[in-house]
């Protein structure tokens, strides 16, 4: 066998381009092979591109990155039309080049997707599965096989039958050993204002199997751990080369309770924010309520005042919301769909109760309300429902939080022809053309009016289309209607009945008719597929704010009628007929 050189390179575009990208597989890929890899000093890692924010063309990606004999590619809802239309491009000029596709987004649950990538990709990873191990195989194979590696022999590969489980007892930090591309990604992001987004996985795996879940270390599976002291080793090198905060991707922190107990105290002492934390899914309150309460303790101790502050060391650094404290996950206050949607979870007074718990926290220590996570109408709640939610909503008063809209994930259970088929889901494909619920958007013309296409739910057996018109709009319109009219009236009506009748008022307003339409069109399967972000071409929220704004004082009018006026009414006849 002729040994010869091979060129590999990684291309993973960041979800936005305001963003650093997220290389960390590349380098999880490299350090693993460079140890159990058969022909190590045969391959030339070709650095990843990361400085998205500049490239105005593909051709601008491919300069950087030459004519590579393998081209791994990471695919996630929110770059898989760029990488697809990146790696069509790149096979026309280099037809020889092996193209590879591997991460969450994939489509096993989705032919017409899985049938594209199919023609796109010679290799594809298995969703979820361990990178390190197929990328060895299929490196050993190139060398091995002339080039040309055999499928059955590749770990994880989508048409192999060989499986090979990967435990996290690193002896090495991945930071450290590709530090100098780490300090000039962040010399790259301070130079441009990026977020300097980096991410830090302490465990691998997660043993719950929610049928929405796509998670990158896998669902159902054994929690693997990364050493104590790697972790820390971790921590230390990023702190040293700048970063002052990391996405914590692991699936359930407190999983490992002492052990992630002192990760988190570490970070702290080292002035280093450990961020967007999903708590263990376990149906204890007084164990969620007992991670919640560590988190403060820690960093509610010393003399910082903790608000969204520019400089110190309390947590929050030089981001704004770079905060530590886990965010509230409650996804549905609905027992039936959290049961068929195979959630772990706090029953629903539990939920409200943990909600307070944290509220009240959040007051004492002068922290701003993280985020309540939940998600618009899932399979199983109702109408009823959602506005139940509106307790929630104004007991927590996190008023920048907004339901998540329901993604059907190509390789989720939830996306599934059996699963739709047993609760009768219709969906409707839509896609996002904005960054973020903050309405913010990209940047650059390699990214201006970059479109994420997914399927979304638009009826199932516990609710109909045209109840899903009316949450989609009530989602984008309560945290208004709380926050401004329902103080004034908070004694006559609670927040569910309340915002219901905020709807019946809005729905006779000047100008209503036209958003219902739009929104009955965002949801018909039969026209093109509209943004579901963006409402009369602007963000929606703001779109919907601003036309409450217009007609508060006629809602207000109409919803002091109702509840005051009518109340008071009411009791001055009962005081006539039982003086």
């Amino acid at each position: 066998m002729i040994i010869q050189s091979l060129n590999i390179s990684f291309i993973n575009p960041p979800h936005a381009d305001w963003s650093m990208a997220n290389n960390l597989t590349y380098h999880y890929c490299q350090s693993h092979y460079r140890r159990y890899g058969k022909y190590c000093e045969h391959v030339n890692w070709i650095p990843a591109p990361f400085r998205w924010n500049t490239y105005t063309c593909f051709d601008e990606i491919v300069k950087e990155i030459g004519s590579c004999d393998i081209l791994l590619m990471s695919s996630y809802t929110w770059n898989a039309d760029l990488v697809d239309k990146f790696a069509q491009f790149y096979r026309k000029l280099f037809p020889d080049s092996i193209l590879v596709i591997g991460g969450p987004h994939i489509g096993t649950n989705e032919a017409e997707l899985l049938k594209k990538r199919e023609e796109l990709f010679d290799y594809i990873c298995l969703p979820t599965k361990p990178g390190e191990v197929f990328v060895q195989d299929l490196i050993d194979e190139w060398f091995e096989n002339n080039g040309s590696p055999l499928r059955e022999k590749i770990a994880w590969e989508l048409k192999s039958e060989k499986k090979r489980s990967l435990p996290f007892d690193l002896d090495y930090s991945i930071y450290k050993e590709h530090s100098d591309t780490y300090k000039l990604q962040l010399d790259h992001a301070k130079k441009y204002r990026l977020e300097p987004f980096i991410s830090l996985e302490t465990t691998r795996g997660c043993p719950y199997k929610c049928v929405y879940c796509e998670w990158g270390g896998g669902t159902g599976t054994k929690v693997y751990q990364k050493p104590l002291d790697i972790v820390k080793e971790d921590i230390r090198v990023l702190t040293e080369m700048g970063y002052t905060n990391a996405y914590l991707t692991d699936a359930n922190f407190g999983i490992f309770k002492e052990r992630d107990f002192e990760i988190y105290r570490f970070a702290h002492e080292k002035s280093f924010a450990l961020t967007d934390i999903s708590t263990v899914k376990v149906p204890q309150l007084a164990r969620r309520k007992e991670l919640i309460d560590f988190c403060f303790d820690v960093v509610g101790k010393g003399p910082e005042v903790h608000t969204k502050v520019d400089t110190g060391t309390d947590m929050w650094g030089m981001m704004e919301y770079a905060s530590s404290i886990p965010a509230v996950s409650i996804q549905s206050i609905s027992t039936k769909a959290m049961t068929i949607s195979h959630r772990i979870d706090l029953k629903t007074h539990e939920k409200i109760e943990l909600s307070k718990h944290i509220y009240e926290r959040c007051n004492k220590e002068g922290f701003p309300v993280p985020a309540i996570e939940l998600i618009l109408a899932m399979p199983g709640s109702t109408l009823k429902d959602f506005y139940e939610e509106m307790n929630l909503i104004w007991n927590f008063q996190a008023w920048n939080s907004f339901r998540h809209d329901y993604m059907f994930l190509p390789d989720s259970e939830l996306n599934s022809q059996e699963y739709k088929d047993k609760y009768n889901i219709e969906t409707v494909e839509v896609y996002s053309d904005i960054v973020d619920e903050d309405g913010i958007d990209n940047w650059n013309s390699l990214y201006r009016n970059k479109r994420s296409y997914f399927k979304t739910i638009r009826s199932c057996f516990s609710f109909s289309a045209e109840e899903m018109v009316e949450m989609w709009f009530m989602n984008n319109a309560a945290n208004f209607l709380l926050r401004n009219i329902y103080p004034m009236v908070k004694e006559h009506c609670t927040p569910p009945l309340f915002a219901k009748s905020c709807y019946t008022i809005i729905q006779t307003l000047e100008g209503f008719n036209y958003m219902q339409e739009e929104i009955y069109d965002l949801y018909n399967p039969k026209t093109e597929p509209r943004s579901i972000r963006k409402l009369q071409g602007s963000f929606r929220v703001e779109v919907i704010e601003k036309f409450l704004a217009r007609n508060q004082k006629l809602i207000y009018n109409e919803i002091f009628k109702q509840f005051v006026v009518k109340k008071d009414h009411s009791n001055a006849e009962s005081d006539v007929l039982h003086p």
